[in-house]
């Protein structure tokens, strides 16, 4: 990639939020998002607060499966923030459960019964996520069932900025010597290689701290000690969009 005509994905967001504010019909439980200004692309890090976010789901189909449970937890001044851990069940999906998917995230129905309707999830997750910036693992899950679950039209854009941990471990050099070979971009593998430690998997809140404390691990082997900015991170990450 020839950074010099690196196409700024941050001002485009910028400008599709600041064109659907002025001229679309927002969904309501959307609007905060819409509401709210993007960071600007040359802060520092350090300056910014990121929520690591992980659906869990009844499937991988984004028309048809719904979301089952999200976990989140702060990052801010590169440090897990455990405190603002959050991790909510969507009772009105429960009638959706797979038995497939069941036995991969130990989610049953009468776990679900005990949470909340998606509506209220919405209600809490979308202001606190709104002018943030979001991590997640494999990133494209997340937006594409949250874009859904806000009933954003194909021409709205989700005004949230997403990081993705799985792309950024695929622009480090090490990865380039594996790419001949199967290389296992599973979030607990890349945690293992890393010398992290191991967590419980496909629990929505565990796997959000184990992606903040990934997405600090990756920041720190790729800059080193170096004052890095959003669009650095952007840059890194866009190697393989």
């Amino acid at each position: 990639m020839i950074w010099h005509f690196w196409a700024d994905p941050l001002s485009k967001l910028e400008a599709q939020r600041l064109k659907s504010l002025h001229s679309d019909i927002i969904p309501k439980q959307a609007l905060p998002l819409f509401q709210h200004p993007l960071p600007h692309k040359k802060s520092r890090i350090t300056d910014l607060t990121f929520v690591a976010l992980d659906f869990e789901t009844s499937g991988l189909n984004f028309a048809e499966d719904k979301i089952l449970s999200i976990g989140s937890v702060e990052i801010k001044q590169q440090a897990v923030i455990l405190s603002t851990a959050q991790h909510y069940y969507i009772s009105d999906n429960d009638e959706i459960i797979k038995p497939e998917t069941a036995i991969i995230n130990h989610i049953r129905p009468e776990i679900l019964t005990l949470g909340l309707s998606e509506k209220n999830c919405l209600q809490q997750l979308i202001p606190y996520l709104a002018g943030k910036i979001i991590i997640s693992h494999c990133a494209t899950i997340e937006k594409n069932f949250l874009k859904r679950a806000l009933n954003l039209s194909s021409r709205q854009p989700l005004p949230l900025l997403f990081l993705d941990t799985m792309l950024l471990t695929k622009s480090m050099s090490e990865y380039w010597g594996k790419r001949k070979t199967f290389c296992d971009l599973r979030l607990t593998e890349i945690r293992k290689q890393k010398g992290l430690p191991a967590y419980l998997a496909h629990n929505a809140v565990a796997d959000a701290i184990a992606t903040a404390e990934l997405f600090l691990v990756l920041i720190s082997d790729i800059f080193l000690d170096k004052t890095v900015t959003l669009e650095q991170l952007l840059k890194q990450q866009e190697i393989f969009y």
